[in-house]
């Protein structure tokens, strides 16, 4: 017999060569094509089995390609290819095309090539149906011929034909019937459904009692499935059955089996094994599922009973298969799903579109609902551009796995990207993320650093206070004595100079101290941000000298209550940062003012502008992360801006940025205002 031959109609490229992947090795031949019109060209030069159609094509719609299929082939099963089922295109496929089978994008490879076998079979029935109609056909013809002929040849011949066509009718009432049951099988879903399919072709045989099935679900677990009354019960087996794949007919070792399993003895017992062919099995050993029927079958009756069972075995087994197939995949996934879902980390699927394919509950968030064909940055940061950072481009293109870090909101994953190779694949099309929270090692490491930051600073300022206030305590102390002493006029003046000039250098140095002491263990005090400000410019003259600064301060001193230290820590990060945005001289402002937020509570409010190169859009998200910076390397750490927004929220306020390029940035901080000191805790803080 010529080998079957499959037109597989589809102008995506990757979907035929998919498809070609697929069938080899497979009793059939695939011809790919690529378009409607070079499908009607091999329908009209050749025969197929099966006719597989894209439903969007360009120049035609696959229901037009099986329309002209059944046309040409009326014999071939025909197969929409759709990626989504629509009523309308449902309905123009069943009365244009009579449509076999519809498969859904993206298949099930099993599930593909069992679908394909089906359509064979079901070719291979309309031509037996064919040719047995052509032979009563030429029958008929012959009978008319004779008609012609003597009265008395045309009556022998008569009876002769009319045997025939009976015959050939009940060939052909039988054929049918088989059709028709093999139609019944493939509507099954269940082994359920099964059984009383069976039972129901088992009431021409009253001597035939329902049948017991034995199978093999997940993990090896033998099952037995028979009927109780008007019930169907599955329960396991506490035994395995034989595992010879041959019919057996009344033997000892069966018998005994369902004796042992119902507990009450069997006389007569037909085995007939129904061989798996979808998936192969693991060990040689392992038992085909059976099916036993209990009978009281003579001997005249038990070759029509066998005849019977026999034209139904190949349909009963591949329906079987496609059941427990169907089972097991549903089984695995459910497996796996409960695998990942068990994993707290965002788990997901990624294809080379940065598509979601699959994904455990918790890479939706706060949702909990899986989600399908949606860009993964989408979903995970609610963003429509790739995320900065991810490493799933560089994965694809390397097949190696690649590590990179993206922001949600608050949190920082990093991102495992590892590419997914499937045999006979040339390129990678897909890969697995997995996200590990680790926003809080990152604070952690932050505070760590600052820590240390600030460690060295105090150290520093130590020294210098320890080497710099013993001579300016002299110097001061030696240009007091020379004011007292020294008539007016002379160099009075210049010395007073002198004596000033060490108060500022001492001042300096104390507040280098302050600014120096890191901890929690300072208490927060009630104090301005003006006082703030002007503790903290000294120590940024040399920052800011090259450029003009404005400052304006607040007239109210409205007090905030903060860790002054740490305020301080904040003031010099936005000033620093400021002058290091200018390369060329500009203006940096400084004002502080009093007014009221958008629920109406006082603000003391702090503003920090300058007039450097702006920072880009892109990035302005990220400029309060942990280590992120633009600097140069030996620059910046990334750490103070990241420091200056947790200092600012731990006194219960606020820092906002806006930044035009090439037209300079600006930073607010507002912190919320606190009733002013009494003169008592005034007076406390001054003695202080």
């Amino acid at each position: 017999m010529a080998e079957h031959k499959v037109l597989w109609v589809d102008d995506d490229r990757d979907i035929l060569e998919s498809a070609a992947r697929l069938f080899r090795g497979e009793p059939w031949t695939l011809v790919a094509v690529g378009s409607a019109e070079e499908a009607r060209e091999h329908l009209i030069k050749d025969r197929f089995a099966v006719v597989v159609a894209d439903q969007r094509l360009q120049a035609a719609s696959g229901v037009d390609v099986l329309a002209f299929a059944k046309e040409k082939s009326p014999a071939t099963s025909r197969i929409l290819l759709t990626g989504r089922v629509e009523t309308s295109v449902i309905e123009e496929a069943v009365n244009r095309g009579h449509v076999f089978r519809f498969i859904a994008k993206p298949w099930e490879n099993e599930q593909l090539l069992v679908d394909i076998a089906k359509g064979i079979e079901h070719h291979q029935l309309k031509m037996t149906q064919a040719s047995l109609l052509k032979e009563v056909s030429l029958q008929n013809r012959q009978l008319e011929r004779l008609t012609s002929g003597l009265e008395q040849l045309v009556t022998e011949r008569t009876v002769t034909a009319e045997s025939s066509k009976i015959e050939a009718e009940k060939q052909l009432a039988h054929v049918r019937e088989l059709v028709r049951f093999i139609k019944d099988l493939s509507n099954l879903t269940s082994v359920d459904e099964l059984m009383g399919l069976i039972r129901k072709e088992l009431k021409g045989f009253h001597e035939v009692r329902p049948p017991v099935l034995g199978y093999v679900v997940a993990e090896r677990r033998p099952m037995i499935l028979f009927s109780q009354g008007k019930q169907i019960v599955e329960r396991e087996a506490r035994t395995m059955w034989s595992n010879r794949s041959r019919i057996r007919f009344n033997e000892h070792e069966d018998r005994q089996y369902l004796a042992n399993e119902f507990g009450r003895p069997f006389v007569k017992v037909l085995a007939v094994p129904l061989k798996r062919r979808a998936v192969a099995s693991d060990s040689e050993a392992e038992s085909p599922a059976t099916l036993f029927f209990e009978h009281q079958l003579n001997d005249d009756k038990v070759d029509r009973f066998l005849s019977f069972v026999s034209e139904r075995l190949q349909p009963l087994s591949i329906a079987l298969d496609r059941i427990l197939l169907e089972y097991h995949l549903k089984y695995t996934s459910l497996q796996w799903e409960s695998t990942f879902d068990g994993i707290k980390d965002p788990i997901a699927i990624v294809d080379i579109d940065f598509e979601v394919v699959r994904s455990n509950r918790h890479f939706a968030g706060a949702t909990g609902q899986r989600v399908y064909d949606t860009k993964c940055h989408k979903i995970l940061m609610q963003s429509e551009s790739v995320c900065r950072g991810c490493p799933v481009e560089a994965a694809l293109s390397s097949g190696e796995p690649q590590k990179g870090q993206v922001k949600r909101g608050q949190k920082v994953y990093e991102v495992f990207s590892y590419p997914i190779r499937i045999k006979g694949d040339s390129f990678l099309t897909n890969v697995i993320n997995h996200y590990v929270d680790v926003t809080s090692s990152r604070e952690l490491h932050g505070r760590m650093v600052q820590s240390e930051k600030m460690a060295a600073i105090g150290l520093l300022a130590g020294n210098i206070a320890h080497e710099l206030n013993n001579p300016l305590t002299g110097i001061r102390s030696l240009a007091q004595v020379l004011l007292a002493e020294i008539p007016e006029g002379t160099f009075k003046e210049d010395i007073g100079e002198v004596e000033k000039a060490a108060g500022r250098s001492q001042k300096i140095i104390e507040n280098l101290l302050d600014f120096s002491k890191g901890g929690t263990e300072q208490k927060q005090e009630l104090i301005s941000l003006n006082e703030i400000v002007r503790r903290t410019l000294p120590m940024l003259k040399t920052a800011m000298r090259e450029h003009r600064s404005e400052i304006n301060m607040s007239e109210d001193e409205a007090c905030v209550k903060v860790e002054p230290h740490l305020m301080q820590q904040v003031v010099f990060n936005l000033v620093n940062n400021a002058c290091q945005a200018m390369s060329d001289p500009g203006t940096i402002t400084i004002e502080v003012e009093t007014v009221q937020d958008e629920v109406g509570r006082r603000v003391s409010a702090l503003h920090v502008r300058d007039t450097g190169v702006g920072i880009p859009p892109e990035i302005i998200d990220n400029i309060f992360e942990p280590f992120f910076t633009t600097k140069e390397k030996g620059q910046g750490t990334g750490l103070g801006l990241s420091m200056s927004r947790s200092v600012i929220e731990n006194f219960g306020g606020q820092i906002s940025v806006r930044s035009r390029l090439n037209e300079g940035t600006h930073f607010t901080v507002s912190l919320p205002v606190h009733p002013a000191p009494t003169s008592a805790q005034a007076s406390k803080g001054q003695t202080k």
